[in-house]
């Protein structure tokens, strides 16, 4: 049973079960101004990092991230000249969690009763994608989301899953922006 959840952990990353839109939850820096931000790009990451995400995984995360920084950026192509003003770090957190329902049925007739007490345990595994978004000049976090949900074994979605997932982090990171 370890080996089956560890293998769901390591092969579906950020497969969410819920359609309805993702809660993300932000913190910006109390010094921080989000609206002199232009350019954005992707922190540099070290090789073996995300080891719960495997290789497709991660190049799906990098690639909706970029995609998203690319559509946040107001100067294109700009880390020649003065290089970013943000950098965009990632980190995925993946968890075992327990489910427990407890059920009782009660039989009986006129002069007898039997009681039936049933615990269902299901066990299910946690994603969390954490965007964190950091100052080039100052190396300090300006703006910190994160977004959580069920991985589920649906493959075939993963792609559409992660690319929902980053965008409503970046979503949240707009809204916040306009504040």
């Amino acid at each position: 049973m370890k080996t089956t959840l560890r293998f769901l952990s390591v092969t579906l990353v950020l497969v969410f079960v819920s359609c309805s839109s993702l809660q993300v939850s932000s913190e910006a820096a109390n010094n921080a101004d989000l609206k002199k931000y232009n350019f954005y790009t992707l922190a540099e990451t070290e090789e073996g990092f995300l080891p719960n995400v495997n290789p497709t995984q991660k190049m799906q995360l990098v690639k909706a991230i970029e995609e998203q920084a690319r559509a946040l950026s107001t100067v294109k192509n700009n880390s020649g000249i003065t290089g970013p003003d943000v950098l965009i770090n990632y980190f995925v957190v993946v968890d075992t969690k327990q489910d427990l329902d407890t059920y009782t049925n009660y039989y009986g007739r006129r002069r007898w009763r039997y009681q039936i007490t049933e615990v269902e345990v299901r066990e299910y595994t946690q994603g969390t994608l954490i965007v964190d978004f950091i100052d080039a000049k100052t190396k300090e976090v300006i703006w910190h989301g994160s977004t959580t949900g069920v991985i589920t074994a649906n493959s075939i979605k993963l792609e559409q899953k992660i690319n929902d997932a980053v965008k409503a982090i970046f979503d949240k990171y707009k809204k916040d922006q306009l504040l």
